[in-house]
């Protein structure tokens, strides 16, 4: 007993001694902050060889922000307990969003040691040795990466490291396929709007910027429960809107609306909770309170014209044709640029038998937003409509690039213009390519009407 005594004291010398807990000015932090970290800082001080309790305050201060703080925090937890994973992953990503991917990538190659399996951690490597400018390696371990759910980060990697290299064609490929995974990549956008203009494409680089800035941030996100264990800790306002707009993109609407609703409970007058929820609730089909959120929106007079045009997205959803186009009509008397409420004004007119006056729309709608596929591709069907087949022809041939997922129909609409202007051959040749466009996208009802088209032109 003794001698095993003796050991026990021996090897506990020989470990190096856990750092202190991090200085805090807790006086300087808002009353949420302050309260909340205050806690935390109060359980891992009472009990200062708990690794959990000082876990926790890293946590808590990772949530709120602090950084550096965090970083401290969760250096104690690991020197507490070795083996632990999660603090070890948790630095990490605390390391990244301090933009120092050289030390994030020796504590996700030491985390993974500890469990090898977890799939956040093995992409987060990739991106982090690719921020560190390490490629080859970087391109190695996203190609490991097989799972489904890490898809469009994956392509997202892997043409970002071609475009570094300078092979901004096969940039293009990878971007592409991320962005028909993941439609409302931000980045992706960004990036393919980079290699476009470095291919000497710059119509198709200005289509691909107008999408970044529709889509923004967003970025398609992977499960991880890890990670989950800070995010899920903040209960202001904000950050449960921050919370509700994840789980949206995500495609749980009703944790979305809950998150939402939690919001406005803390934030009566929040602006945005209100205007996320008329596209929320119209989504779940729950008319009554996708009109008290617009109505709040209208009292508030905060992006009013957005409002105006979300609560008639909700109303062309109950085919409610004329108070839509009432409520585009208010968009535009506030903002006569607004492309979308445009193009959606011209859609109602369409449906009500108005050719003309939804080609003025649409026609409107491309003047104010060039790069709004959707409405050049709707013009040139009405002008096909009205006989204008040249005209047609005209608008349709600036859709021909970029070859993404939305371009067969774009290209079929374009063929149908050559074959009424009485250009046959140059028609089947560019139905032949909407049809083998749409196969490589798996729309196979687009592809199947096509080639029944073209048996007939035939």
């Amino acid at each position: 007993m003794a001698l095993a005594l003796l050991l026990s004291v021996a090897v506990a010398l020989l470990q190096p001694a856990a750092p202190p807990l991090p200085a805090l000015a807790l006086d300087t932090y808002p009353t949420a902050a302050r309260t909340a970290i205050a806690a935390a800082y109060k359980a891992a001080e009472s009990t200062p060889a708990d690794a959990a309790a000082t876990g926790q305050l890293a946590r808590v201060l990772h949530a709120w922000e602090q950084w550096e703080a965090a970083r401290a925090a969760y250096g104690r937890a690991q020197a507490l307990a070795p083996a632990a994973f999660e603090w070890r992953y948790l630095e990490a990503l605390v390391l990244q969003r301090l933009a120092r991917p050289d030390l994030a990538v020796a504590a996700l190659r030491e985390a993974l040691s500890r469990s090898p399996s977890y799939l956040p951690a093995r992409l987060k490597l990739a991106e982090a040795l690719l921020d560190a400018g390490d490629l080859e390696e970087s391109r190695k371990r996203f190609a490991e990466l097989t799972d489904p759910a890490c898809a469009p980060a994956v392509q997202f990697g892997l043409g970002t490291i071609a475009a570094r290299l300078g092979r901004h064609a096969e940039a293009v490929e990878h971007l592409q396929r991320a962005i028909t995974l993941f439609p409302e990549f931000g980045a992706a956008h960004y990036a393919l709007a980079r290699a476009y203009r470095a291919l000497g494409r710059p119509d198709e680089a200005e289509a691909a910027l107008a999408r970044h800035a529709q889509f923004g941030a967003r970025w398609p996100a992977i499960e991880d429960p890890v990670a989950a264990t800070v995010s899920t800790l903040r209960e202001d306002a904000g950050a449960l809107l921050q919370r509700g707009v994840k789980q949206a993109e995500a495609g749980d609407v009703e944790a979305a609306i809950a998150s939402h609703e939690a919001a406005l409970s803390l934030n009566p007058s929040f602006a945005q909770a209100h205007a996320n929820l008329i596209v929320l609730y119209g989504r779940a089909r729950v008319w009554a309170k996708a009109e008290e959120h617009y109505r709040a929106v209208v009292k508030l007079a905060i992006n009013v014209a957005d409002a105006h045009y979300d609560y008639g997205v909700v109303l062309g959803l109950q085919e409610q044709w004329d108070g839509a186009a009432e409520a585009y009509r208010k968009a535009l008397e506030l903002n006569p640029q607004h492309a979308q409420a445009r193009n959606n004004l011209g859609q109602v007119l369409e449906r009500q038998g108005k050719i003309a006056e939804a080609a003025d729309e649409y026609r409107h709608a491309v003047e104010s937003q060039p790069t709004l596929r959707i409405a050049r591709f709707n013009l040139g069907r009405m002008l096909i409509a009205q006989g204008q087949n040249d005209a047609a022809v005209a608008e349709l041939s600036k859709l021909t690039e970029p070859r993404d997922a939305e371009a067969p129909r774009y290209l079929f609409a374009l063929a149908t213009a050559h074959i009424r202007a009485g250009r046959r051959d140059e028609g089947i040749k560019w139905a032949t390519d909407a049809k083998a466009l749409a196969e490589r996208f798996g729309d196979t009802a687009l592809a199947a009407a096509i080639e029944r088209d073209l048996a007939r032109i035939r």
